[in-house]
């Protein structure tokens, strides 16, 4: 942020102000930090309390000029060539993050800086370790509490709550599997192309480890059969203006248009190697241990809960590089990309009956019609809830 730029830029050109600040706190006297390795400098960082995060107090300027030196630590190892140290990215990435807190606008607020204070202060609850602070203002936390409604509202669509229950016919389900396919056709491509051109879409882009293209296609023929294009026909609506959304994006030009690809993998790749594997689980149980589940198998990936601690530290590393990348809105087109999901759930639930009783098979279309006649025979016509 510029305003805390400025003021660190102020504070590291005045060494003995500096050596001054940081003599104020006991997790930083007496230190040379700009001496230090950076992993020696990132655990000074995190060790001070977390009131140091707090406007108008002593603390808080040795905190803004410990995040000076450390910045200065990164910088004089890049001039150097030593940026062999692996530990450098960790130490940006503590340092970007901290100066993002310290311009957080809720800290600039006079009341709510002076409460939260008061809370730290008063050891009521107990103060919350700096660890922890960052953990929750990183990339990949503010994707995730950000679209934390919109999360909610796809996963409880009648849809997506009667695959899990095994209400779901395989042709319904294939359903499904159609207006992913088109889907992932569509991403992948748009983050190949864009992979080129934007240094973000480059960070967090896994072709080998998370292609899904080939696995739909697979599922596709084992559900619906070889001709399932023309079964299952074209892609539904809401289905079609995703696709178009993710096709703009991938033919965007400027860097900071085409990051906000990112939103849209992270929602996808993320969701399936979390909440995919949950439904898998249930099909199995439903269609047979043997029914075909390609696009849940991540085969090149030999730990999914190890992968997504990669996944999201390369998000959260997109802040600290000079990657065009604008938080609100990657948290704003998540949210966009929940609604498509979500949207195609509740197609899905007309189209096979769940939400309302389903038009008869004469007179529905092609989609609706195929549905109908394949869902289970006990329910007369129409998935069970």
């Amino acid at each position: 942020p510029k305003h805390t730029s400025q003021s660190m830029a102020a504070v590291s050109t005045r060494p003995a102000d500096e050596r001054e600040l940081l003599s104020a706190c006991p997790a930083l006297a007496g230190t040379p930090l700009a001496d230090l390795r950076s992993s020696d400098v990132k655990k000074k960082l995190l060790s001070m309390p977390v009131s140091h995060i707090f406007p108008g107090t002593r603390a808080n300027e040795a905190l803004t000029a410990a995040v000076a030196a450390g910045r200065a630590r990164v910088s004089r190892a890049s001039s150097e060539g030593s940026t062999s140290d692996a530990d450098d990215a960790g130490l940006s990435a503590v340092i970007e993050t901290l100066a993002n807190l310290l311009s957080a606008p809720a800290l600039k607020d006079e009341r709510s800086s002076a409460a939260a204070r008061a809370e730290v202060e008063g050891g009521s609850p107990p103060p919350r370790g700096l660890p922890r602070v960052l953990s929750s203002h990183s990339l990949s936390a503010r994707l995730k509490s950000g679209t934390a409604d919109a999360h909610k509202d796809a996963e409880n669509v009648q849809y997506v709550r009667s695959l899990l229950r095994g209400k779901v016919s395989r042709q319904q389900y294939a359903l499904l599997l159609r207006d992913l396919h088109h889907v992932y056709v569509a991403l992948e491509a748009a983050l190949d192309a864009a992979a080129d051109r934007c240094e973000a879409v480059r960070a967090i882009h896994f072709p080998s480890q998370l292609g899904r293209r080939e696995a739909l296609a697979l599922d596709l023929e084992a559900h619906a059969g070889g001709g399932w294009r023309e079964t299952l026909g074209p892609p539904s609506p809401p289905c079609a203006e995703y696709v178009a959304r993710i096709t703009e994006l991938g033919a965007a030009t400027e860097a900071s248009e085409a990051a906000l690809l990112v939103a849209h993998a992270y929602t996808r790749y993320l969701g399936d190697l979390s909440g995919g594997q949950i439904i898998a689980k249930a099909l199995r149980r439903h269609y047979g241990a043997d029914a075909a589940m390609h696009f849940y198998r991540f085969d090149a990936i030999a730990s999914p809960s190890a992968f997504k601690k990669v996944y999201r530290r390369a998000l959260d590393e997109l802040m600290t590089s000079s990657a065009a990348v604008d938080a609100e809105a990657l948290v704003a087109e998540a949210n966009s990309a929940f609604s498509f999901n979500a949207r195609i759930f509740r197609h899905l639930d007309a189209v096979c009956g769940l939400a309302a009783p389903a038009p008869s098979p004469s007179a529905a279309a092609p989609e609706v019609a195929t549905a109908a006649a394949a869902a289970p025979a006990s329910t007369t016509g129409t998935a069970a809830a």
